[in-house]
């Protein structure tokens, strides 16, 4: 083994990490490509430092200053977006902070020298700040959003009866969402996190409810009566796609939830289901099945009053396609199909090209990270995190009851 490499395993191991997941993980899925080390594709550590953007992260300075500068090395090097350089190479940024308490002051710096933001993070603790000052720091980079503070919403039926769940990319802090007698299903998060949208079955059919993760209180999303379910929130958090039934025949609705209105932008013979949106909002992805199978269909979204829309069906060269999800950039759909007789996942660029099987033996529910580089999925009851470019994949969490329809927000 490279000895090199091999120092590089050691440090890494003498820090106690915890094996599954985490920078461990990652860590893995780093060195995975190499000969002796592992499946997968992934580029060779040195290949890497030639073609990623370069970044240092200066000692801190304060109390905490040298806890904040590890977090904040782990961050960085979990994200994978940068090589983390050491003290003496040359770098594209450099970082400078300063901790004290907890609380943390960043500053980032271009090769020249030129600051291009100094920002005070100031929430209770400290990995809190660290990973809100890391998203900062590749959002200003790179123009993606980080995934340090993006959360994974999720079903599982630990308690006995399906609920909410929410969970950090790498896993950590679950918490349960809600805590419904008669279960929840299919969640959306809102784009700043403050609202999740799920359907109950309280009223003895399918209703979509709204929950303020903030204040706790819940209502509906229209004053409409009728079943709904499946609402996915729109890029800018202000409407609600949902399939709605109260004027016969299932369709895909754009509910505004300024106005508690809803109106019908489908008109699908068959079973709606599963709608996504388009990053520009524009267009909503879902499934309908006309009694041959679940197929793909796009509706293009009135932008005024009494624009009308347009339906196509999408072909994926698949004959069972369910879950789609548009990518952040909007270039790739994901969605479940079938494999020998099981669930798998594919993807598939749109509008054009040809649709990739990227997981089989059962995988389903996919959804994209906000930086585009991973979906999320599960497999026989497990959630796992699949890197699209390098096929390397890990399991966030198992042992958790059985999940299913993860979402990935920021």
């Amino acid at each position: 083994m490279n000895p090199r490499l091999l120092l590089l395993l050691l440090t890494f191991a003498a820090t106690g990490v915890r094996a599954e997941g985490g920078f461990l993980g990652t860590l893995k899925s780093w060195v995975g490509g190499i000969p002796g080390l592992g499946g997968g594709k992934q580029v060779p550590v040195e290949a890497a430092k030639k073609t990623m953007t370069r970044i240092r992260v200066a000692p801190f300075t304060g109390g905490t200053g040298t806890s904040a500068q590890a977090a904040l090395r782990k961050e960085l090097l979990a994200s994978r977006e940068f090589f983390v350089a050491g003290p003496e190479e040359k770098v594209d940024f450099t970082l400078e902070g300063f901790s004290v308490g907890g609380r943390v002051t960043g500053k980032l710096r271009d090769a020249r020298g030129k600051e291009l933001f100094q920002r005070t993070y100031a929430a209770p603790g400290l990995d809190e700040n660290l990973k809100a000052f890391a998203d900062d720091v590749i959002f200003t980079i790179t123009g993606r959003p980080g995934l340090a503070t993006s959360r994974i919403v999720f079903v599982s039926d630990r308690s006995g009866r399906r609920q909410i769940y929410v969970c950090n990319a790498e896993g950590g802090e679950v918490s349960q969402v809600t805590h419904d007698r008669h279960g929840a299903v299919s969640p959306s998060l809102s784009p700043d996190s403050s609202l999740v949208a799920f359907t109950t079955y309280r009223s003895g059919f399918p209703v979509v409810s709204l929950l303020d993760l903030h204040a706790g209180w819940e209502r509906g999303i229209t004053d409409t009566s009728g079943t709904s379910f499946g609402a996915a929130f729109s890029p800018d958090g202000s409407h609600l796609a949902v399939v709605m039934s109260f004027i016969g025949n299932p369709e895909i609705f754009v509910s505004d939830l300024n106005t508690n209105t809803a109106s019908c932008v489908s008109d699908s013979i068959g079973a709606p289901s599963s709608p996504s949106w388009h990053p520009d909002g524009r267009q909503i992805v879902f499934s309908n099945d006309d009694g041959r199978g679940p197929k793909l269909q796009i509706v293009e979204v009135p932008q005024k009053e009494g624009q009308s829309t347009r339906l196509f069906h999408w072909r994926t060269g698949y004959h069972f396609c369910t879950d789609p999800e548009w990518s952040p950039d909007g270039r790739h759909i994901a969605f479940t199909t079938r494999k020998n007789g099981e669930w798998a996942v594919a993807i598939k660029p749109y509008p054009n090209g040809g649709a990739k099987l990227l997981q089989s033996g059962g995988a389903q529910h996919p959804s994209w990270s906000p930086n585009g580089h991973f979906l999320t999925y599960v497999q026989h009851g497990g959630l796992f995190v699949h890197d699209v470019s390098s096929g390397s994949r890990r399991q966030l969490l198992k042992g958790f009851g059985r999940i299913s329809e993860p979402r990935w927000m920021r």
